[in-house]
């Protein structure tokens, strides 16, 4: 266990930080830790043999890191794609995969069923939390991702010209099945808060224009994120890229409570937090990037200081600038989580 046994993990703590307060202590933030990383983080007790073994490390894994809360992804909503005839390249084109190019690609495409989905592993798996942790529910990919991975990034914007019936019919399939994945995950007790992760910018743009962001995707989210809050529970975005020009719609539109997601040569997550602070909780932040290529003497020093520019302020949990990669050495990860430890003793 990488958490001292003194300190016990609740998810009231991270809610704090979600209504821009300060908690008692240090809070943590990530989505997704890498094979390697959990291996290292529950030792003997690494498991994926069935879906539940998977979960179930998940949950081990997060509490020895010193979480208050354990991510989940229930598998089965699966927007298919062609298999990528360039997968054994290094770089990837958006236009790969792309099956819906038409209307009869379109009419001929076999949409996955929410059924698919086993949402009874929410309060199967929530038996194992600890006391007072709960699960942050994501979806694999998001609207705007699943709509660019089955059509194509290149095909998307050319019909968005010449065939944008086509292209609100897709965004439509997508949507109303990721309002579907997060209203289920919301009916578990075990549930404290959903989050919505889809990419929405390059380094220096939106992928699509905000306006037609504000047509095709936001609408949904602004659904989703009302009822996380109709029943009590949070909303955390997750969504890497660009976002200056859409942080209003992120805010007071959709109403997230949380953004995660900062890259150094977008904006560091420090500016971040005074651009944002006190209307949105800033969640992790420290640039992947730094991580894997900073001592774990520059690790630890700005994740410190991050946490001192903080501490009375609120609003902030530390965390990566978007997951824990197994590419990132155990000896810069364990450098971050010291961080949060030794700050918290003070």
């Amino acid at each position: 266990m990488f958490r001292s046994p003194e300190r016990m993990p609740n998810f009231h703590n991270l809610e704090l930080i979600l209504q821009r307060k300060s908690a008692p202590r240090p809070v943590m933030f990530d989505f997704i830790i890498g094979d390697e990383k959990e291996k290292m983080l529950v030792g003997d007790l690494y498991n994926n043999t069935t879906e539940f073994d998977r979960v179930l490390t998940d949950i081990r894994a997060f509490d020895s890191a010193g979480f208050d809360h354990a991510s989940i992804v229930i598998r089965g909503l699966d927007f298919t794609r062609k298999a990528d005839e360039h997968a054994h390249v290094l770089t990837k084109s958006l236009n790969s995969g792309a099956t819906i190019i038409d209307w009869q690609s379109y009419q001929e495409y076999q949409w996955p069923k929410i059924s698919n989905c086993d949402f009874s592993i929410l309060d199967k798996a929530g038996k194992y939390l600890a006391p007072n942790v709960k699960f942050v529910p994501f979806s694999l990919d998001g609207i705007l991702e699943n709509t660019i991975g089955i059509m194509g990034y290149e095909n998307l914007c050319l019909n968005i010209y010449d065939n944008p019936e086509l292209v609100s019919a897709v965004f439509e399939q997508v949507g109303m099945r990721i309002e579907a994945y997060f209203t289920e995950c919301l009916k578990s007790n075990y549930v404290g808060a959903i989050l919505c992760n889809d990419d929405w910018g390059f380094n220096s743009q939106t992928m699509l224009p905000p306006d037609l962001l504000r047509q095709w995707v936001f609408p949904w989210y602004r659904r989703i994120v009302a009822k996380a809050h109709a029943c009590g529970k949070y909303a955390i975005l997750h969504s890497c890229g660009y976002f200056i020009d859409i942080i209003d719609d992120i805010i007071d539109e959709m109403k997230f409570d949380g953004r995660h997601s900062y890259e150094d040569k977008i904006m560091k997550v420090e500016d971040a937090y005074e651009l944002l602070h006190p209307r949105i909780a800033v969640l992790g932040g420290m640039d992947v990037d730094f991580l894997s290529r900073a001592s774990s003497v520059e690790i630890y020093e700005r994740a410190k200081k991050m946490l001192i520019r903080t501490k009375t302020r609120g609003g902030y949990a530390l965390g990566s600038g978007n997951s824990i990669p197994d590419y990132i050495s155990n000896e810069n990860y364990l450098a971050l989580l010291k961080t949060q430890q030794e700050e918290e003793e003070n």
